[in-house]
This record gives structure tokens, sequence and C-alpha cells, in this order.
């Protein structure tokens, strides 16, 4: 009969420092500590060339003797502490959310090694009750004011421009020629003749072009200094008012949906506008139900949130800005600039919304290991679909990203989350929802964009500036997997 000798466990006594911080003391016994250091003897013998020894079978008590006892323990210290770590972790059921900070006392040989590692683990905190908690639905109806707005839009869109024979307000448009120079010398990406440009109000805008043109008739000649685009440096324009225009919404009568659409009357239009609204307002405030639901039953529970899940949070949102700024072209500080914000405030802005998050992920994680929440692959496929439909990719290349192994747990997590939510949804009482005839062929959330309304945590990847996905730093969620 085969015979394994498993080495003796790790002894370890866990002291809570704080709500999410917890001090593992763990003493090893002699027989690992010099194991570990035959190891490290093993790996530094494979590394360093000693005249005399083939590569790979210097004994240790020479290498000891070359290198110094110190550079053998380190190397020991170094591939050990986190074996003997993880041991701990396994024993007590412990769930960090982020790196231990090891701090060494002993590592003798003959002797038990002694260290602590110090970590932040998942909070202990009573799940929120969620069996009848009110949620008002989000507004899913289409108003009159709705249609009007949408018929306004289309109505500028053939819109026509007449002159006119006053000074400027804002909302009209002006015909000038703009030319720009720098200490006398002319710069021509920075002048341009005959452009139609609507003024605005300046106070809103904070455009000095705005605030010159306000008030001025055609033959104004207007200066001002301003910089130009991504150049730092201050150019002096000349700005001639050559006419003034304003424009001219046609009736939205039977001529203009035949202009604008392929319908006959107004009346057909509106109808096809409202019925289009339905369902986007619809779709949107389903996929708007479930952030507010999340966030409804969060705060019914005070819940201990770990500083580094937050950071992580907040560093996550930092650069998903970052890389819409990146998108657009624009360099980071100088979306900043035009934020009116540093990098430091930024990130002080953000952390509310960081930890508004991090709480929702730990109360769905809770709530969803109460309940046993499992996840299939259908769960895991039926992830895949909606977040590709979200990201606007096909399915199989984002299935192909999040299946690669160091990328399971988030497509998991998120599965999990989701399926959770699911069930809140099922378990709170949704109040001034539509009836169920009216939600036949929705799917919830498909194809919504939730980008302003309440967090829903059950999502940790977003499109990059490039297309591609991005994750979020995930922590893991401790679930039964099928």
């Amino acid at each position: 009969m085969l015979i394994i000798e498993r080495p003796p466990p790790v002894d370890t006594r866990v002291e809570r420092v704080d709500d999410t911080t917890i001090k593992l003391a763990v003493t090893v016994e002699p027989p690992r500590v010099t194991a570990a250091l035959d190891e490290a003897a093993r790996h530094l013998a494979d590394e360093v060339k000693i005249p005399g020894f083939r590569k790979g079978k210097v004994p240790r008590r020479v290498l000891e003797t070359r290198l110094g006892r110190t550079a053998v323990v380190q190397h020991a210290v170094q591939d050990a502490l986190p074996q003997f770590y993880a041991e701990a972790v396994r024993e007590h059921e412990l769930e960090p959310v982020g790196q231990p900070e090891f701090d060494l006392g002993i590592f003798e040989e003959g002797k038990d090694a002694e260290f602590t590692a110090t970590v932040e683990v998942r909070p202990e905190f009573a799940p929120p009750p969620v069996e009848g908690v009110q949620v008002p639905h989000p507004e899913w109806e289409v108003t009159d004011a709705d249609v009007d707005a949408e018929i306004g839009t289309l109505r500028e869109r053939f819109a026509e421009a007449e002159t006119i024979d006053r000074p400027i307000q804002v909302g009209d448009l002006a015909v000038v020629s703009i030319s720009g120079a720098y200490k006398g010398e002319p710069v021509e990406d920075a002048s341009i003749d005959d452009q139609l440009y609507q003024v605005h109000d300046p106070e809103e805008s904070g455009q000095k072009l705005d605030r010159e043109l306000l008030g001025a008739s055609p033959g104004t000649i207007a200066k001002f200094t301003d910089t130009f685009d991504d150049d730092e440096r201050e150019l002096d324009f000349t700005v001639i008012v050559k006419d003034v225009k304003v424009l001219t919404l046609p009736d939205a009568d039977d001529d203009f949906a035949i202009t604008a659409s392929e319908f006959d009357t107004i009346d057909e239009l509106r109808d096809s506008i409202r019925e289009q609204l339905a369902e986007h307002k619809l779709r949107h405030a389903r996929e708007a139900l479930r952030g507010r639901v999340i966030e409804t039953v969060s705060e019914l529970v005070d819940v201990p949130l770990p500083r580094v899940l937050v950071d992580q949070e907040v560093q996550f949102q930092l650069a998903r800005l970052a890389r819409d700024a990146e998108q657009r072209q624009i360099p980071f500080d100088q979306y900043l600039q035009a934020a009116g914000t540093t990098a430091e405030q930024l990130t002080d802005q953000l952390r509310d919304s960081a930890e508004k998050t991090v709480r929702a992920q730990l109360v769905v994680d809770r709530v969803g290991r109460d309940a046993g929440v499992n996840v299939s692959n259908e769960d895991l496929s039926r992830q895949v679909v909606e977040e590709a439909a979200r990201l606007n990719m096909p399915p199989d290349q984002l299935a192909q990203f999040m299946t690669e192994p160091e990328r399971l747990g988030v497509l998991f997590a998120d599965a999990f989350r989701r399926k959770t939510i699911d069930l809140i949804i099922e378990r709170v009482e949704i109040t001034g929802g539509p009836p169920p005839n009216v939600l036949d062929g929705i799917a919830d959330g498909e194809g919504a964009d939730d980008s302003d309304d309440p967090v829903d945590p059950s999502s940790a990847v977003a499109a990059g500036g490039d297309g591609e996905p991005v994750e979020r730093d995930q922590v893991g969620t401790s679930t039964n997997q099928t």
C-alpha cells in the first residue's frame, strides 16, 4: 500500500484587527523549515556557477559558504511564506481581498518558524432584509412631452437658416471669419473664412467667442485672446461678423411628415415615434431597476468596506475615464483641466461612487451565498451573450476573451451576481411598474445603457477605448459551482 507522508500543518492564531482586517500569527514546525531551506538551496544551485561543481549539484553547505547563509534564508522565506500563508487561509476558511503584509519573526533551521500576515478580508455582516422591500420602478411610460421633444429634434434637422437684421442672440447662427495669430504671426490652423457658428450662452459654454459675439451685428470686428485646441499658447483672435441668421423650424404638419419620414400624416409619425420611444424607455427602465433595487437593499445594512476593494474600484473608474479621453484623442491632463479638477480631486470625487459599488457587490454576494445561488454553464453562456450585447461586440469574440483561465473568475462572479440580482428582484415589491403584458418580449437589461443609473454590480467588464473589454479587479465569490 502506497503511503504518502503529508507535511505537518501550520499552527495559526487569528487576531481581528478591525472589521475588515485580520492578523495571522503562523508557526511552522522545524522539519518544514529545513525542507524550505533545502528547496531554496536547490533553486540557487541551478542559478549559480561554482568551480568544481556541476550546475545544480552544489551542496547547500557550499552555497552557504560562498553566498552566505542569509542568501539561502532569504530565498527560502520568499518562496515558503506565501505557501505557509495560503495553508493558514485554507485552514481557517478565510476570504482575503488583498495581498498580505508579512512580518518575519524567526526562520532558522532546527527551530519553529514564526511570522505574521496582516490582510484585509471580506467583512462579516448580517444579510439585509429583502422580502417585501418596496422599490419604485423607474419612469417607463412615454408622455406627450417625450414625443414632442423628438418631433422638435426632427424639425431642427430640417430647419432653414434665414438672414435677419438684428444683434446676435443666444441660439442664432453667425457667419464669421476668424483669424488667429501668435506674436503677430498668423496661425493657419486657427483661422477660417465664412464659418457658420451657432452662438451659445457664454455663462454655460465658457467660450470667449460666444461672449464676444453675443449682441454683435453684421460688420462688427471683435478681438480677444484665447488658447486654441491643445495649443498651450495664448493666441490673438480677430473675428469679423459677416451675417446673422436664425433657424426657422418647419411646422409639425402632414407636409413635414411626408418630407421627414415615410409616413403621410403627422399623426402616423407621432405614433411611430411613441412606439419606438416606448420600447427604448422600457428597456432602459428595466435595466435601471436592477441598479435601483440593489442600491435600496444595500442601504438597509451597515457594511464595513475593505479599503483595498474601494481603492481598486476608484482606480478602475479612473482608468475608464482615461480610456474615454484617449478614445477622443484628448490627453488626460487636458481632460482634467477642462473639467476644472485635478487627478487628486477626481480621485476623491470618485470614492463615494466606488464605495457604493463595493457595498453593492458585497451585499449581492452575501445574499446569493445565503440563498445557495449556483452558476451553471448555461448561466455563463447567457452572461457572455448579454455582456457582448452591452459592449456591442460579437459574443464569440467576448467568449474567447473571458474564458481564458485568468478571466474565468470574473465571468463566474458576473454570472453569479446577475443571477442573484434576478432573485432579489423577484423577492422585493416593485411599485409603479408596467403590467405583465407590456413586459412581453422585453428582456431585462438587453441592450440598455445604464451609464447614468444607480450602480448595477453584476458586471465587472467595461469597454476600453479601443473597443476591447477591460476588467475591474474582482474578488471571487464563495459559491457552489456546477
